[in-house]
């Protein structure tokens, strides 16, 4: 989106399917001027497709157009195996509904590498190998906290309109914090800050509403640990340099979590595979067993 602009190649934006080696070229035009540059781009994509299909060629059909290239892995991720060849379903699951949270960019803490390519490609297995509906699915890159309660809400709402029925999915990706004095655990927004729990999500509460829901199952999947390390070997909160064991919180009721480490553990990346290490062997286990696996074997 821009503001004051509509794309032009609208076609183009609803039927092409990106892959590693394609870049979606959009073409932006101002409001008043949308129906000339459509003109203008078909005009010229007649008598050049093959130049509007190269993906690296950038061609303005009318000053002022804006134009810009767009790709999953245009920053630097290589597709790895479970990025690839995902199994696809015949099977539509649309009384379930997840909310996918993949907090990369953070204000005033380190970075958590991969975060957003765990969130889109898990994305990619809730529609193409779960059978999820886009629409019953909520991705949220870079979460603030209203960002992040906003979507449990929506979460709780959808879940709750087919009681006994639902079945609800909670993905989420990036820092988690203790609270160094009560050895609480919190999933921290991208504004949020290690030193302070008050800018943190609660895990307790977070269990608490699901827990709490209706659902024929509700399942969490944490990547992110709990005990004051990033994703790597530095310390996130803990002054002194040392792990907080932090207190282990208990889901409740038909509520699996199925988390990245243990209360006194760090979550690690997969540099290889450019994916947090416990989002790649969940996914891969996935891919393996098309889906059709158990919640132990899963875990396993």
């Amino acid at each position: 989106r821009k503001s004051g602009y509509e794309v032009v190649n609208v076609h183009v934006t609803r039927s092409w399917t990106l892959t590693s080696a394609d870049t979606l070229r959009i073409i932006m035009a101002p409001v008043n001027e949308v129906k000339e540059a459509r003109r203008l781009y078909y005009e010229t994509a007649n008598i050049m497709p093959t130049e509007w299909m190269m993906p690296n060629s950038l061609f303005e059909v009318e000053s002022p157009i804006y134009s810009f290239h767009i790709s999953r892995f245009s920053d630097g991720v290589a597709p790895s195996d479970v990025d690839i060849d995902i199994p696809v379903t015949t099977v539509v699951n649309d009384k379930t509904f997840a909310v996918i949270i993949a907090n990369e960019d953070y204000q005033w803490e380190q970075n958590v590498p991969f975060a957003k390519h765990d969130g889109e490609v898990f994305k990619d297995y809730c529609t193409q190998l779960l059978g999820i509906p886009e629409t019953n699915i909520h991705l949220v890159t870079d979460a603030s906290l209203n960002n992040m309660r906003f979507e449990t809400d929506w979460l709780k709402t959808a879940l709750s309109a087919y009681p006994g029925e639902a079945r609800g999915i909670f993905y989420y990706s990036g820092h988690g914090i203790p609270d160094e004095s009560t050895q609480s655990s919190y999933i921290l927004p991208v504004d949020g800050s290690g030193k302070n729990v008050r800018t943190g999500y609660s895990l307790n509460e977070l269990y608490s509403t699901l827990s709490e829901l209706p659902v024929e199952s509700a399942t969490m999947f944490i990547d992110a640990c709990f005990s004051g390390a990033n994703r790597g070997n530095n310390m996130l909160v803990a002054a002194r340099g040392v792990a907080i064991k932090a207190k282990p919180e208990a889901p409740k009721g038909k509520l699996v979590v199925f988390s990245a480490a243990q209360s006194d553990e760090t979550a690690y990346p997969y540099e290889e595979a450019k994916h947090g290490m416990f989002t790649y062997f969940l996914l891969r286990k996935l891919k393996e067993t098309k889906g059709d696996c158990s919640l132990s074997e899963l875990s396993d």
